[in-house]
């Protein structure tokens, strides 16, 4: 186990949030990032990463349909925003859903992932993957158009470093696309009221983001313009869980479009452009 400073303005004063599965989840005293704190080391992550595809999908065609709605979402956007394509990069591609359906609109893609095992899958498919991490990955600077990253960053140890990675591989006015979750705000909630959960499933999320947490990390990139919005329900394979995804995803959505844009509701996953 390791402890660590807060990611984002690397102060060590923090306050217990919770305890799951043996893991102290704590909030930074000074901006408010939430994180594992002691979490893993670096080479029981590598383990926990690939036990993570197996415990949360048991067919492949749950991951696509997992993110389904958001893939057609952000495929509109990247269409019309780069008209021309270009270079994608998706850092943990998993099976290559995202970068399959891309490269049928005529993307040039590639992706990453560590597990060997969703790989494999990709690679039966054509698909340009390798197995290696955004750290050791060997990419020209200012290579790529878009780089994406769905439900990623929560894993990693060290996002700012993440995502000073990605901004370098981009392009000048190149595009970065995130999701993430946003568990804390129903962690109170159900805490107020007593109620034993799992949301932050620790250990493989190290870290949880609000929408200021998440800008403020991405300005601090070196992004000139972030925007979070909520992006479309995930489907879980799970009936009950994709019902609760399905109608608090939906509301958040209807919100964030009647407010013009200004209204995101707490708790929900957010999809994120930044842009070089």
């Amino acid at each position: 186990m390791k402890y660590v400073n807060c990611n984002l303005c690397n102060a060590d004063d923090t306050f217990l949030v919770t305890t799951q599965n043996g893991y102290k989840v704590v909030r930074c005293k000074s901006c408010g990032l939430v994180y594992v704190n002691p979490r893993p080391d670096n080479e029981a992550l590598k383990h926990l990463y690939d036990e993570y595809h197996q415990r949360n999908g048991k067919d492949v065609n749950d991951w696509a349909k997992l993110m389904g709605k958001n893939f057609k979402e952000i495929l509109l956007f990247l269409n019309k925003a780069l008209p021309d394509k270009g270079k994608l990069l998706d850092i943990g591609c998993g099976y290559g859903h995202f970068i399959e359906i891309m490269k049928q609109q005529g993307w040039s893609v590639y992706g990453i992932d560590l597990s060997p095992k969703v790989l494999l899958y990709a690679k039966e498919k054509g698909l340009d993957v390798l197995e290696t991490s955004i750290d050791d990955v060997s990419v020209p600077d200012e290579y790529f158009d878009v780089v994406t990253a769905f439900y990623v960053l929560e894993h990693v140890t060290n996002p700012l470093h993440v995502l000073k990675n990605m901004y370098k591989m981009l392009k000048p006015c190149g595009i970065l696309v995130l999701r993430v979750p946003h568990t804390t705000p129903i962690i109170r909630i159900l805490s107020f009221f007593r109620i034993k959960n799992n949301l932050y499933d620790t250990p493989y999320h190290l870290f949880d983001y609000s929408p200021e947490i998440i800008i403020q990390l991405l300005k601090k990139a070196g992004f000139s313009s972030v925007k979070v919005t909520p992006g479309s329900p995930t489907i879980p394979a799970n009936v009950f869980e994709m019902i609760v995804s399905v109608v608090s995803g939906s509301l958040s959505k209807f919100l964030f479009a009647i407010s013009a844009g200004k209204f995101l509701l707490p708790g929900i996953s957010k999809t994120i452009f930044a842009f070089k």
